[in-house]
């Protein structure tokens, strides 16, 4: 009975330390896996348009041919991404990022440079 019990503990000993190695292995490809999900999809790209609408982390753009854009400022140094107003038209070096593999695409602002002011009169 006490072989059986000990030869029971090596078996359990040797598949637990296999499934460490594995589990391990799985981490390495975790990284890659979360590494991929904001691929770039493409070369940096430039937008033109009047800023129609600013929270934090994002804004508005409305382009010269009247689309709506929903541009992204996340993880982007707030010297190359601000100084904009309402109203303001913006000239915007982009890039797309995936955040679902095929399904969406996040537009993200690399550089926002201000073109015109919006010209505002005292009513």
């Amino acid at each position: 009975m006490n072989k059986a019990i000990a030869s029971l503990a090596v078996v359990v000993i040797i598949n637990f330390s296999s499934c460490q190695s594995k589990s391990g292995e799985a981490s390495n490809n975790d990284d890659q896996v979360i590494d991929s999900i904001f691929a770039t999809i493409e070369d940096e790209k430039v937008i033109t348009g009047v800023i129609e609408d600013t929270s934090m982390n994002n804004f508005m753009l409305i382009t010269m041919a009247g689309d709506t854009v929903f541009i992204s400022t996340m993880d982007q140094q707030p010297s190359d991404v601000s100084g904009f107003e309402l109203g303001d038209t913006v000239k915007v070096n982009y890039i797309e990022e995936e955040e679902e593999p095929g399904l969406n695409a996040i537009i993200t602002a690399k550089k926002v440079v201000v073109i015109g002011k919006e010209n505002k009169t005292d009513k």
